[in-house]
C-alpha cells in the first residue's frame, strides 16, 4: 500500500534495508525503521497542534513500543506516550519513558491498579462504574488523587471485534452522579474509538459516528458541572484530520501511523509525512512458478499488495497473496519465480507488537551518514545496540 510512497520518497531506506540484510546485518521479518524521518513527522505533527492549542500523546504499539523511537518523538515535544495496555505501560515505564494515559484500549487488571498509579498518568481511562470503584479504592489507600476519562459509547457506534466498552450515553447521567460520590478519583474528560477512519471512496478520514458521541457527552458532563477538560479523540490522527478533530472539540489526540507515514490519507496528501518504515524478508523456496519469502511480520489489516525483490536486473515489483485468515504467515507468497536468498522489500500499514518481527533502528539516513543503532524486538526489549555504519 506504502511502497510507492516509499520508493518516491524516501528510496535511501530501500536501499540501506536491502545492504543490511544481504550484509547479514538484519534477518528475514525484521521492520527497518528510519528515525530521521519519524522524526521529521513528529515535528511536523507537532508544530500543527501547536496552532492548534492540541495536547499529542504517542501511540507506540505500531512501532514494536520501542523506547528510542519514543524518546525521539519525545524530542520534537510530544508530552508522553499513551499505553494501550498494561505489558506496554510497563515496558514503557521502565525505560524511563512518561506514560501519560493508561486504560485505552485495555483496562488495568486490578492487581496492576497500585503499578498503575506509580506511573503518575496524566489520565486513566475507565469503561465501567465497577472500574471507578477499583481505582478508588487503591487511590484512598495511597492518599491520591487520579484524574479519569470515562470511555463512552452510543447507538450506531463503531467498534473493532473484542473493543467493545465504555458508558452509554443514555445512562451516562446516573454514571456521573455516581462516580462523583467516590473519593480520590476526578473525572477529567471523555474518550472513546476509533474517532476517524479512512473512506477509500472519498480518499480522506472522516469523523466516526464515535467522535460525535464524545460531544454530546461533553454536553452532559457541563450540565453535572463537570469541566470537560480533556476530550480525547484517537485513530488516524494525522496532518490531514487533526483540524477536523480540533473543529469538534478535541484537546488530546494520538497519533501512531503518521510518525511513519503509514496513515492511509497520507496517500492522498500534496505534502505527504515521510515514510519511515520498511519490512525486509527473504525468497525462501518456490511452488511451480510461485516464491515464498520469510513472514512473521504480517498484520490482517495492513494492506498489503506488493513487494520489490532484488535480482540481478535490479529491482522487480511482485504481486503479494495474502495470507488467508485461517494461515499463519509462516511465509508471505510473491508471483513469479525469483533466486533464493533473494532480499525483498514490503511496506505496509502495520502493528509490530502484534508480530514475531525484529525492529532495525537507522539514524543519519538523511544525512547520507547511515547508521544502524541496533535490533529490537516487537515488545521493545533490545537484543543488539551500536553495530554497524553503512
Amino acid at each position: 500500500m506504502f511502497l510507492d510512497l516509499l520508493v518516491k520518497h524516501n528510496p535511501a531506506l530501500i536501499d540501506y534495508g536491502i545492504y543490511l540484510l544481504e550484509q547479514g546485518l538484519i534477518e528475514p521479518d525484521t521492520y527497518v525503521l528510519d528515525l530521521d524521518s519519524i522524526e521529521k513527522n513528529a515535528h511536523r505533527l507537532q508544530d500543527i497542534s501547536k496552532k492548534l492549542k492540541l495536547t499529542l500523546y504517542f501511540m507506540s504499539k505500531q512501532l514494536g513500543r520501542n523506547p528510542e523511537v519514543s524518546r525521539r518523538v519525545l524530542a520534537a515535544g510530544f508530552t508522553g506516550m499513551v499505553a494501550v495496555d498494561f505489558r506496554e505501560a510497563m515496558i514503557l515505564h521502565s525505560a524511563g519513558i512518561p506514560v501519560k494515559h493508561l486504560g485505552h484500549l485495555c483496562q488495568i487488571p486490578n492487581k496492576f491498579l497500585d503499578a498503575a498509579l506509580d506511573m503518575n498518568c496524566d489520565v486513566i481511562s475507565i469503561y465501567s462504574f465497577e472500574k471507578a470503584q477499583d481505582l478508588s479504592k487503591v487511590a484512598q489507600r495511597r492518599g491520591i488523587v487520579q484524574d479519569l476519562l470515562l470511555r463512552v459509547r452510543d447507538y450506531g457506534d463503531i467498534f473493532y471485534q473484542g473493543q467493545e466498552g465504555g458508558f452509554p450515553l443514555e445512562t451516562l447521567h446516573q454514571s456521573l452522579d455516581s462516580i462523583k460520590k467516590l473519593p480520590n478519583i476526578r473525572i477529567m474528560g471523555l474518550t472513546t474509538f476509533p474517532c476517524f477512519l479512512y473512506q477509500a471512496d472519498k480518499r480522506m478520514a472522516l469523523p466516526t459516528p464515535n467522535a460525535y458521541t464524545l460531544v454530546k457527552g461533553a454536553i452532559m458532563l457541563k450540565e453535572h458541572g463537570i469541566p470537560c477538560l480533556q476530550i480525547n479523540m484517537p485513530s488516524c490522527n494525522s496532518p490531514a484530520t487533526m483540524p477536523l478533530a480540533a473543529e469538534l472539540g478535541a484537546t488530546h489526540l494520538e497519533p501512531g501511523h503518521s510518525l511513519t507515514g503509514t496513515n492511509p490519507d497520507n496517500l492522498d496528501e500534496d505534502e505527504p509525512l515521510s515514510p519511515a518504515l520498511l519490512y525486509m524478508s527473504e525468497v525462501s523456496h518456490h511452488v511451480e512458478n510461485r516464491s515464498f519469502c520469510f513472514g512473521g511480520g504480517y498484520y490482517r489489516r495492513s494492506n498489503l499488495y506488493n513487494a520489490l525483490v532484488k535480482t540481478s536486473r535490479g529491482l522487480e515489483k511482485s504481486k503479494v497473496i495474502s495470507p488467508q485468515l485461517d494461515a499463519i504467515d509462516y511465509h508471505l507468497e510473491l508471483s513469479g519465480l525469483f533466486p533464493s536468498g533473494s532480499a525483498v522489500c514490503m511496506a505496509f500499514r502495520t502493528q509490530i507488537f502484534v508480530t514475531r518481527s525484529r525492529v532495525a533502528l537507522v539514524d543519519g539516513l538523511t544525512h547520507n551518514r547511515p547508521k544502524l543503532l541496533g535490533i529490537w524486538d516487537s515488545q521493545g526489549q533490545a537484543l543488539s545496540k551500536g553495530m554497524s555504519n553503512g
